[in-house]
């Protein structure tokens, strides 16, 4: 017979284990992450266990009681692995894996007469517990992180739940279980399992919460990632691929906000003869002379340098920091680019700085593309 300190502890662990059971309802009842509910489960069918345990030792109701005793701490132990599998895998254990209660099932019927004593009756479950401890630790180790405390708390916790259960799985099945100096050991081992529970369910707790942290930070990552996709749309032309006029809005905004904003070059540049080629070959052939003009102006411009497509065939480069003699050595090697491919455009520019606003230098540049194609009209007409 055990001490009657062995039914002051087991009854001091079942209600500490109810306390568990609680909480974990409550939180999984506000969090649907289905480990958190196998926890939860595993929380529940101990507290099942150690009520068995503790009304069940009566020699009168051994035979009834250890049968359930012994699959309800099955559970608890498989329950633990089953939500282990789940944080790794994001699964559960598949239905094959319920053959495993089967022979548990089985060996319940007769566990009464199989373990007519106390020692063997606690060796199996001790070994049971054993496993299954052991392999959710195993299943949850590859997810510990330095900066993460609560995974590392829980796997800790069940390698020592696990190695205690096979070592005391090896007492209980020994000559020296009966001895005095173990009896004395074995009625406070209750205590000590109530204290490493409630560490390892902190742990859980601390798990859980890190995790959904991590799905938070990765749903705002995605957010920002659609929110940059989505304004990359709107700030980009389809058919071209350049920006568009509210890229523009948005510079003039920055070099507005800053006085000390160093300036640079416009150049506004409008396709020749594109209503000619749409009449004789088509809007299709039309388009794709607007594509080419996008890839040939991008193709001579640097990083840092904007390319608009302004509206129809025109298109206006932005050149930061670069001064007007340079932007003019520029706007030939563009406009030659186009020649190259056997088309033609014509080119205004202007700069702009603290001495004239961006806006303005937008309209002189402009009104200068203007004149360039209205001497060019001339000349091909006097030509003519």
């Amino acid at each position: 017979m055990l001490p009657p300190l062995f039914n002051i502890a087991t009854a001091a662990h079942l209600a500490g284990t109810i306390v568990l059971a609680l909480f974990f309802i409550l939180l999984a009842r506000h969090d649907r992450r289905p480990y958190l509910r196998e926890w939860t489960f595993a929380w529940i069918v101990q507290v099942a266990a150690l009520f068995l345990l503790l009304v069940g030792r009566r020699p009168t109701t051994w035979a009834l009681w250890s049968g359930p005793y012994l699959v309800s701490t099955a559970l608890h132990g498989l329950f633990l692995c089953s939500a282990a599998h789940r944080y790794a895998r994001g699964v559960g254990f598949s239905r094959r894996f319920t053959l495993i209660l089967l022979p548990i099932a089985i060996l319940s019927l007769a566990a009464g007469w199989v373990f007519d004593e106390w020692g063997p009756l606690q060796a199996a479950t001790a070994v049971l517990l054993a496993t299954t401890h052991l392999v959710a630790a195993w299943l949850l180790w590859p997810f510990r992180e330095k900066t993460a405390m609560g995974m590392r708390l829980v796997t800790n916790l069940l390698l020592i739940l696990g190695l205690r259960h096979a070592l005391h799985g090896v007492l209980f099945a020994s000559p020296l279980s009966g001895a005095g100096d173990w009896r004395d050991y074995e009625a406070v081992l209750p205590f000590t399992t109530l204290l490493l529970q409630m560490l390892l369910a902190l742990g859980m707790v601390l798990a859980a919460m890190e995790a959904g942290q991590r799905q938070l930070e990765e749903s705002n990552n995605m957010l920002e990632e659609a929110k940059r996709r989505l304004k990359m749309l709107a700030d980009t032309d389809p058919m071209t691929g350049c920006f568009n006029r509210r890229v523009f809005r948005d510079l003039v905004d920055e070099v507005r906000a800053d006085p000390q904003q160093r300036g640079g070059t416009i150049l506004v540049l409008d396709m020749d003869g594109l209503k000619a080629l749409n009449d004789s070959q088509g809007h299709s052939a039309g388009d794709q002379a607007i594509r080419r003009t996008a890839d040939a102006i991008r193709l001579h411009t640097r990083e840092g340098d904007l390319v608009l497509r302004w509206g129809g065939d025109e298109f206006v480069v932005i050149l930061p920091g670069v001064p007007k003699d340079e932007g003019l050595r520029r706007a030939e090697g563009i406009s030659m680019a186009i020649v190259d491919i056997g088309l033609g455009a014509s080119v205004g520019l202007c700069d702009y700085g603290p001495a004239r606003d961006i806006v303005l230098a937008l309209r002189d540049a402009d009104r200068q593309m203007y004149d360039v194609k209205a001497a060019r009209k001339a000349q091909a007409a006097a030509a003519t």
